[in-house]
């Protein structure tokens, strides 16, 4: 019983004197390399809010881009804007603290949660997208009775909630059932490689290659769709020209939007995929990222590269893609900041043109009254009488020119 007591009194002593230190750590100034850092993450914090508001605002106001793909592109969106607002903000605040963790168990934990959400409903949004791509171009004429605006709100309902599920069952240790998993000591992390390893292949890998398996069948068809219009063959006379013309048309549409698609994916998949992969590799076989194979200086490059600036502009690329590429979206985007930009002139000019009209309107106050002060001459019995036009209105005149007062007559 004593043991048991000082040893459990030995533990306390230890943890309160790595908490101490933990403060004093935490205290400390921002080193010069974390400030650089810092402006950078609030820079793409910044941009990534943004960008991915205007998607969505832009989707909102202009009832032509209210499409099946479009409602695909807002999930995506919102998984970028919930990136810059629960995410981004917590890996500030550990980079303002020049990288240690400062906010505790519970906080950690959320941000864990959270960015497993993210990250997931990202890749799943794109692995949606690529089978709509592949339905409207592989199967044009059954993409309106398959994929209705309710199927795509129940696709995009089943993809959040699988990725908040894989967010879920990160709450349990995988690997050691008794064990801490859950390390918020100077750092936030999870150790456990087990569910890392599984969340990786059915969250990432699995959904990577559904999205490289559906746009391989959509530019294998897509292909050939361009080489028939290129060469101005009717695709399928059996329907008439003018419905084989509409046909071309619309496959050349969709074909453009599905080229702006893949380089949304492409970018998410440079972006991630060493990510996902150095984590394996970290996980399982950390050998090979240490000396001889890697030395410091290339691994502090690889971990800055893959781990830290990739995974962040990520989520601020893809309006920016939108913008290059999908000319509606440009077309939208510009509509929106025009009229943003018209309104608020307009808002100064208003108020300029009010306080003008006030100043005009006191100045003719002051003048008319001026006016009714000011003296008129007037004659009685041969003299000249100033009078006021306050008193010609108060008072008349008697027919010997004396002036009688109205009230007393």
């Amino acid at each position: 019983m004593t043991s048991n007591s000082s040893v459990a009194q030995t533990s306390l002593t230890e943890t309160q004197g790595t908490r101490f230190t933990l403060v004093d750590k935490c205290k400390q100034q921002v080193q010069g390399d974390f400030i650089l850092q810092t402006a950078f993450l609030i820079l793409i914090m910044i941009v990534t809010f943004l960008g991915n508001f205007m998607v969505c605002l832009t989707v909102y106001l202009h009832r032509r881009l209210r499409s099946v793909t479009n409602y695909f592109i807002v999930s995506l969106a919102v998984s970028d804007l919930l990136v810059s607002v629960l995410s981004l903000p917590f890996r500030i605040h550990q980079t303002l603290h020049n990288g240690i963790w400062c906010l505790g168990y519970h906080v950690c934990l959320t941000w864990i949660i959270v960015d497993i959400i993210c990250s997931g409903a990202s890749i799943c949004n794109l692995a949606a997208i690529s089978i709509d791509r592949y339905i409207a171009i592989v199967h044009p004429f059954r993409y309106h009775s398959v994929m209705t605006n309710t199927v795509a709100w129940v696709i995009i309902g089943a993809v959040w909630t699988y990725s908040a599920t894989w967010a879920a069952l990160s709450s349990f240790n995988w690997s050691n059932v008794e064990g801490v998993h859950f390390i918020t000591t100077e750092v936030c992390q999870k150790r456990d490689r087990i569910f890392y390893t599984v969340v990786t292949v059915f969250a990432f890998y699995l959904p990577l290659a559904i999205v490289l398996v559906m746009y391989g069948f959509v530019f294998r068809v897509a292909m050939n769709q361009a080489r028939a219009v290129a060469n101005l063959q009717p695709v399928d006379m059996r329907d008439g020209p003018r419905t084989s013309r509409r046909f071309s048309i619309n496959i050349v549409r969709e074909v453009k939007a599905a080229k702006t698609l893949a380089i949304v994916i492409g970018a998410f998949t440079i972006c991630w995929f060493p990510f996902f992969t150095f984590l394996l590799i970290s996980l399982w076989n950390l050998k090979i990222l240490r000396p001889p194979y890697l030395s410091e200086q290339a691994l502090k490059g690889l971990r800055g590269t893959f781990l830290y600036v990739l995974p962040a502009i990520n989520s601020t690329l893809n309006p920016i893609i939108y913008a290059l590429f999908n000319r509606e979206f440009r077309m939208a985007f510009f509509r929106l900041l025009q009229r943003t930009f018209r309104r608020q002139s307009l808002t100064r000019s208003h108020s300029s043109n009010n306080n003008e009209d006030s100043s005009q309107h006191t100045g003719n106050m002051n003048a008319a009254n001026r006016k009714l002060r000011s003296p008129r001459p007037c004659k009685t019995n041969g003299h000249v009488r100033k009078i006021t036009r306050i008193q010609e209105v108060y008072a008349e005149h008697s027919a010997d020119g004396q002036i009688m007062d109205s009230k007393k007559v």
